[in-house]
């Protein structure tokens, strides 16, 4: 698998916060364990690649 760039981890993780967002309005606990899952290995494949924490 290709190494994702910095600006493809970022735009995925706003991607990701938004569709939890959603997800918290229009399914109420359901799906949401899938979904903080993703935004965790995004945030940490940009924290590594960064070499600093993400704040979003």
């Amino acid at each position: 698998m290709a190494k994702q760039t910095e600006l493809a981890l970022i735009k995925q993780l706003k991607r990701e916060l938004r569709h939890q967002a959603w997800l918290r309005k229009n399914l109420p606990r359901n799906a949401q364990q899938q979904s903080q899952r993703r935004i965790f290995t995004t945030r940490s494949k940009l924290t590594l690649q960064l070499g600093r924490a993400v704040d979003q």
